[in-house]
């Protein structure tokens, strides 16, 4: 049984380095004989392609660089959350921090999945609702709110706190080839948010993934952010959740074989 347990992994991990989709976008976890410097796995999406995956309307995803892991945002509900992960055997317990970029409910309500968490920093914007602050203290972590980009680990740090009425924050990982920026809906502004990003790291913006908030925006709005996205140099778009179908199939058909296809399940890999 154990022979040919092997046997089967091996001819998965052939067929995966010969598949035709690049290798900083996979569905499902990368092989650990190759492990990258950087994997991005989303547990919290819009879309679900395996059917043992749940869907629902919100974000999050695990970041593992150098032995450190970081949650970034949590979705909307705790039991899609835990089931997503423990079908992706993503073990929540292990965690070394958590970043949260906003604090509306589809990114924040699935926070309780986490339990207990004594010690385990959460990185939030500033200028959350205090509700939503006292929600996170109940699980005894440590509380820490972002004003100016603060490191999470080691070449991982938050942005600065963006907005005005809806603060945000992102989390921007550094790799040979740039920056990847994690956003969750970038209500202020992701044209903006990049904008400043690249200004004040000094660093070229390698990918961005996340919800860029689009789903209402005019056509011509999107042909606006898609053209801005190439003038700032970013190499590779994982655009999902809230930035809108029609949207995504812009940033699709521009991008090529350097866009992202979200849902849960979505692994991205990048350099470090």
């Amino acid at each position: 049984m154990r022979a040919a347990v092997v046997l089967l992994a091996a001819c998965l991990l052939v067929l995966m380095m010969n598949a035709t989709v690049p290798a900083w976008s996979r569905v499902g976890p990368p092989p650990a004989a190759q492990s990258p410097g950087v994997t991005i796995s989303y547990l919290y999406d819009n879309t679900a392609p395996a059917p043992d995956l749940r869907a629902d309307w919100g974000f999050a995803c695990l970041i593992e660089s150098r032995g450190a892991r970081i949650l970034f945002d949590t979705g909307a509900k705790p039991e899609v959350l835990a089931h997503n992960a423990g079908a992706l055997h993503v073990n929540l317990t292990r965690l070394d921090a958590v970043v949260l970029s906003h604090d509306h409910g589809d990114h924040t309500a699935g926070f309780p999945a986490l339990g207990q968490r004594p010690g385990v920093p959460v990185f939030y914007a500033q200028g959350f609702n205090p509700a939503v602050v006292a929600a996170l203290g109940a699980s005894r972590a440590k509380l820490v709110p972002v004003s100016s980009g603060v490191e999470v680990s080691p070449g991982i740090r938050t942005s600065d706190e963006f907005g005005t009425s809806i603060k945000e924050e992102a989390l921007l990982i550094d790799t040979p080839d740039g920056l990847v920026v994690v956003v969750g809906c970038a209500h202020p502004g992701i044209v903006p948010m990049l904008t400043q990003i690249k200004a004040s790291s000094g660093r070229p913006i390698h990918a961005v993934v996340g919800g860029f908030h689009l789903l209402q925006a005019p056509p011509a709005e999107v042909a606006r952010i898609v053209a801005a996205f190439q003038e700032l140099g970013v190499s590779r778009v994982g655009a999902t959740h809230c930035t809108g179908p029609e949207a995504i199939k812009l940033f699709k058909e521009t991008y090529g074989d350097r866009f992202i296809s979200g849902g849960v399940g979505t692994v991205v890999t990048a350099r470090r």
